[in-house]
């Protein structure tokens, strides 16, 4: 007798698990999803355009019905008048360019400073912010050197180890809306009278250079302004920084040796006295054309006070523009500049500044300053 299998029963999980219930929350989801980023998406579309119609009908109503547009929403009419104001379109105006003449605030800068035509234009927006018009790179320094190279046979070992694009750096500052000034000393040269002999100052009328102290207390040599070469060699590097961008120069230095012992310094054959030489050049100077010069003194050599090496007060040069630079902080009243401005006016100059002691504070300067504008002085060092 066979004995009977038992039966197996199939058990189909798939039909009861719930499986086919969860793809249909995950459409249905999905399907959400579509129609909310539907609706969103239409708003987005219809939102600027029913605020637009929102505001105009808010401001016809505020304007008495007009009709709404972006320029009644923007300005305010006039009180004084009735009738409705043009709507004024501005046009951006370029910076101006500074004035010819020197009015304004100056600043010698650091080349270091604006060594690159980013960095020049930088500084220029500071400086601007603090009223500066006119920004004065040294150049050439009193021991002779300069910061540029130069292509003057001369010049050539006068070039120092670091030199920066000056005709880059003249065209940053000016486009940044200030004048860009070479600053040159003439004659304090030690390195020139090294190179041609015959520009530099002799000793008790021997082919000797003479030095404005010992050699053992490194005593220097100066160029001698009755050397023709060395006249010339200024005339020369005034024209070169014009041919780099700076129509503005400020030259100091324009005197006879300081020192000791300068009663053994030679300076050849001359037709006149120092003051007469001196006035020469200056005019020689400020005459070339396309180039403003500016000369500057100290107020002792101005007031006859230290002015050996001048020959006598350079305001009886007859320069057209000068600066005077304090050496004394106590002249910072207006009566006292007004003493060192006087003569130079009387001496035909058109152009007067003041440079406040070097080192001076801020607030120290902005008195010198003020001073010096109710003397009569219309440049001035902000930053000196």
């Amino acid at each position: 007798m066979k004995k009977s299998r038992p039966v197996k029963i199939k058990r189909y999980r798939r039909s009861f698990s719930g499986s086919g219930a969860k793809k249909n929350l995950a459409r249905r989801i999905l399907l959400w999803v579509v129609i909310l980023g539907a609706v969103f998406g239409i708003g987005w579309l219809v939102a600027k355009p029913g605020l637009d119609l929102a505001s105009g009908l808010w401001y016809r109503y505020k304007n008495g019905g007009g009709a709404p547009s972006s320029q009644a929403a923007n300005s305010t009419p006039a009180a004084s008048s009735s009738q409705p104001q043009p709507a004024s379109t501005e046009t951006p105006q370029p910076t101006p360019a500074p004035a010819a003449n020197g009015m304004g605030g100056w600043a010698m800068v650091a080349l270091s400073e604006a060594d690159t035509p980013e960095k020049a234009t930088a500084l220029a927006a500071q400086l601007q912010a603090q009223g500066v018009t006119y920004v004065v790179l040294p150049l050439k320094d009193d021991r002779g050197y300069l910061y540029y190279n130069s292509a003057l046979p001369l010049a050539q070992k006068s070039i120092a180890a670091t030199t920066v694009d000056a005709a880059a750096i003249a065209s940053a500052l000016r486009n940044a809306g200030v004048t860009p000034v070479a600053g040159l000393c003439a004659f304090k040269d030690s390195l020139v009278p090294f190179v041609d002999r015959t520009t530099a100052v002799k000793y008790n009328n021997q082919d000797i250079t003479w030095l404005d102290t010992s050699k053992e207390l490194g005593g220097k040599a100066w160029l001698n302004p009755n050397s023709p070469v060395a006249q010339q060699y200024i005339t020369d590097l005034i024209g070169e920084v014009k041919g780099l961008g700076f129509d503005t120069v400020l030259l100091q230095n324009l005197q006879f040796p300081e020192g000791t012992g300068l009663n053994l310094a030679s300076y050849g054959a001359m037709a006149g006295t120092k003051e007469q030489l001196l006035a020469q050049l200056g005019q020689q100077y400020q005459g070339i054309d396309g180039v403003s010069v500016w000369f500057e003194f100290p107020a002792a050599a101005v007031r006859g006070e230290m002015a050996s090496s001048y020959g006598a007060s350079p305001a009886t040069f007859g320069l057209q523009r000068v600066f005077v630079r304090l050496d004394d902080a106590a002249l910072s009243d207006s009566t006292g500049l007004a003493g060192l401005l006087s003569p130079f006016v009387s001496g035909g100059a058109t152009g007067f500044g003041v440079r406040g002691v070097s080192g001076s504070t801020p607030e120290a300067l902005a008195v010198v300053n003020d001073a010096a504008k109710q003397a009569g002085f219309t440049s001035y060092f902000v930053i000196p």
